[in-house]
């Protein structure tokens, strides 16, 4: 009989833990292993498409669904009916709720996943609640988990605490399939006639558009490059909540012709091979799977101080 595997996460993006996530669902035994994700809210992402082409099924979490009382007792419903064997959770500290209600319904194996710390510019009271709020996920973690897993040590001391993942943490480093970001001349010709960046020095960047990657200092960094090299162009992959900012700031510095801004692209591994510099800028980063998947193309990356150390 297969076992039953609920994964819990947000809506299937491209990119950080939902990368993660599919990647390690596609490589399961199917004659082993029956996945389920459960995704909070209606959106339905991307890469949704692809994991139920892969066999797994999908159960969205109603976006009237609001609380975290609701979310839960909802949840708990889900898990109940489904008679699942694992839940393994990707939503950081949220994933303290959904540990407890895994263990409630009696799962064996109830596993938080950590791919990357999510850093954002909060007010002092903001901080001061998320705080309490970390306190006692943190807790719920540590008492419902049955394993404690990251990408790496910093980010599993973020969200379990430096004393507790150092007492009973494991570290599964992010992994990409590597024969899809093996350097293609062809295709990198290809994707540059495209993109019409031939004979152009290409900067590229893979990440969503968000305050954590730190997209307004790349392109100050950007707009002094243009200075000593006029046939410069970035080209940025990815979409997200600092989409009109980056577009804005882009206009004020006199850049905007020589930004490109791709969107979601399901072709990133070929996208890499057009660039000839990977820029990683990002306030603070765990492992990031972009990275990753640039240094497997053999791309020269210039990485800011506050990606981990095992990133490098």
């Amino acid at each position: 009989m297969k076992k039953k595997v609920l994964i819990v996460t947000s809506p299937l993006r491209v990119g950080g833990f939902d990368v993660v996530a599919t990647s390690l669902q596609m490589h399961l035994d199917r004659e082993r292993f029956e996945c389920t994700y459960y995704i909070v809210g209606d959106e339905v992402g991307p890469l949704e498409p692809k994991v139920i082409e892969s066999g797994a099924k999908v159960i969205h979490c109603p976006s009237n669904v609001r609380g975290y009382l609701a979310d839960y007792k909802y949840l708990k419903k889900v898990i109940r009916e489904g008679k699942y064997d694992a839940v393994h959770s990707h939503l950081m500290f949220f994933s303290g709720l959904v540990m407890l209600a895994a263990r409630s319904e009696g799962v064996p194996v109830r596993v938080p996943h950590m791919t990357d710390p999510c850093i954002e510019d909060r007010s002092f009271l903001q901080r001061r609640m998320f705080d309490v709020y970390r306190f006692f996920m943190t807790l719920l973690l540590d008492s419902c988990g049955t394993a404690l897993v990251a990408c790496g040590p910093e980010s599993g001391a973020y969200l379990y605490g430096k004393r507790t993942f150092k007492r009973r943490g494991i570290i599964l480093n992010n992994g990409i399939d590597l024969s899809k970001y093996k350097f293609d001349s062809e295709m990198r010709e290809q994707k540059r006639r495209e993109l019409d960046v031939e004979n152009k020095l290409v900067v590229g960047h893979v990440g969503r558009l968000n305050y954590i990657k730190n997209h307004k200092f790349l392109l100050d960094v950007f707009a002094e490059l243009k200075k000593i090299n006029a046939d410069a162009v970035l080209l940025i992959v990815g979409e997200g909540e600092e989409k009109e900012a980056i577009e804005e700031k882009a206009r004020r510095l006199g850049i905007e012709n020589s930004v490109i801004l791709t969107g979601v692209r399901d072709d990133v591994y070929d996208l890499l091979q057009a660039m000839d510099v990977f820029v990683f800028p990002s306030v603070k980063e765990g492992l990031p799977v972009t990275l990753i998947e640039a240094q497997a193309t053999k791309l020269p990356c210039l990485i800011s101080d506050t990606v981990s150390r095992y990133a490098k």
